[in-house]
C-alpha cells in the first residue's frame, strides 16, 4: 500500500467518471462496502451484461460477490485477482482495484485516440487500394 498506488486509483476512477468520491483516507481503515462498490461499477462498466448480485450483508455474501467478480474479470479480461487482498479492503486491496481501473482507463483512453485520427488517412487509404485495381488504373 502506497501514496502513489492510491492516488493513481482515485484518479482512474475520476477520470473514468466514478459518480462518488473517493480520498485517499478512505483506504486507511477496512472499507468494504467501498471496494464492493467499486467493484461492482468497475464490473458493470466492463460488462453491462455481466449479472452480479451486489449482497454483502453476511461473510459468505461478500465471498460469494468477490468470487463472481473475479471469475468475470479472468474469463473475460484474463486479470487475476487476489480475493484476499479484496476481502480485507484496505490499502493493499487498491492494488487489486487498480489492475481493473487501468485497464478500463487504457482502453478509453486508446478510444479516445482512434476517435481522434485523421479522416484524411482513412481516404488516402481508400485511394492506394484503389491502385491496385487494374481497371480504375487504366481509365
Amino acid at each position: 500500500m502506497s501514496y502513489r498506488e492510491i492516488r493513481n486509483f482515485t484518479e482512474c476512477m475520476r477520470s473514468l467518471g466514478y459518480p462518488r468520491i473517493i480520498s485517499v483516507e478512505n483506504f486507511r481503515n477496512p472499507n468494504f462496502e467501498l471496494v464492493a462498490d467499486c467493484l461492482d461499477w468497475l464490473v458493470q462498466r466492463f460488462d453491462e451484461s455481466a449479472d452480479i448480485d451486489d449482497d454483502i450483508s453476511t461473510e459468505q455474501d461478500r465471498v460469494t460477490f468477490l468470487k463472481n467478480v473475479s471469475k468475470v474479470f479472468m474469463s473475460k479480461a484474463r486479470v487475476k485477482l487476489n480475493i484476499k487482498r479484496l476481502y480485507a479492503a484496505d490499502g493493499l486491496a487498491v492494488k487489486e482495484l487498480l489492475k481493473i481501473a487501468n485497464l478500463l482507463y487504457q482502453a478509453t483512453k486508446n478510444a479516445d485516440e482512434d476517435d481522434a485520427t485523421d479522416p484524411d488517412a482513412a481516404d488516402a487509404f481508400e485511394l492506394d487500394a484503389k491502385a491496385f485495381d487494374v481497371k480504375l488504373v487504366r481509365q
